[in-house]
């Protein structure tokens, strides 16, 4: 119950913490708390990948690179990934001085782009939605926090009294098809209500199936994260947030899903 409690004040906290800095905060601003919060993430997250070879002056570099490049425009995205490839690949040559480093040198090299093309590119496009209509950027957190609720609940209900029937078992072993049905239905049906305290220049059968596809991407972003917990062995990617894990475990969900929300918009609400 202690745990239960904690979990909820922390949800409301954040809510009110997420609702304000969407809401009033600059371009400039959101970017700068945007970029601390994913630089928090890929912290956890390398801190799970256990890279042998690794400097956050790097990935810090990178990093602000990115910020730019969606912030300012400068430099553009493709040219900040050719400069990225540089970056990595001459710290990696002044990095390797031992023929033993070379078992670890693709790995490392493979993890310090990760962080780049994993985290802080997909989770940028939460600064172009916003840059577009801070309501979208609402649309989308509600839409998946419904999916997800109901799915944690159809899936803990369902378990209780059916067979619940696994899809990712070594990702995800609690969740369930029935759960992913749950979101999916659940987050669609959610688009109207969410579209008349949000009001969007977008139909509503559109805006219904658009929230139902990601209802289903969110069930699918969020094992992804799990595979790198599973795979170092922790239940959380960190404790910074309590009864809600580590910022990784927050911001998952989005890391397909903001894309994903962004494409629809430019390509099909258009």
């Amino acid at each position: 119950m202690k745990e239960f409690a904690l979990r909820n004040l922390t949800a409301l906290v954040l809510i009110i913490l997420a609702y304000a800095w969407i809401r009033y905060t600059s371009v400039v601003g959101f970017s700068v708390v945007l970029f601390l919060i994913i630089a928090a993430a890929a912290v956890e997250w390398i801190r799970l990948c256990r890279p042998l070879m690794h400097h956050y002056a790097v990935t810090g570099t990178a990093a602000l690179l990115v910020a730019c490049s969606f912030t300012f425009n400068i430099p553009e995205i493709t040219d900040t990934l050719s400069i990225l490839v540089f970056l990595f690949g001459l710290y990696f040559l002044l990095r390797v001085r031992k023929p033993e480093e070379l078992g670890s040198f693709v790995r490392d090299f493979a993890i310090h782009a990760a962080v780049v093309i994993y985290l802080f590119i997909p989770l940028y496009h939460l600064l172009r939605l916003k840059q577009m209509d801070a309501n979208y950027l609402f649309f989308l957190f509600a839409v998946i926090a419904i999916g997800d609720s109901f799915a944690y609940f159809i899936g803990s209900l369902w378990s209780r009294f059916g067979r619940r029937i696994a899809i990712y078992p070594v990702a995800s072993p609690k969740k369930s098809l029935q759960g992913l049905i749950a979101a999916v239905l659940f987050a669609g049906l959610s688009a109207v209500p969410v579209l008349a305290i949000f009001p969007l220049p977008v139909d509503r059968i559109t805006a219904v199936w658009s929230a139902a596809l990601l209802g289903l991407i969110s069930q699918l972003s969020d094992p992804v994260e799990s595979l790198f917990k599973r795979a170092a062995g922790s239940k959380d990617s960190g404790s910074i947030l309590p009864g809600h894990g580590g910022v990784l475990d927050r911001v998952d969900s989005y890391v397909f899903c903001a894309p994903a929300l962004y494409a629809l918009i430019r390509f099909v609400w258009v």
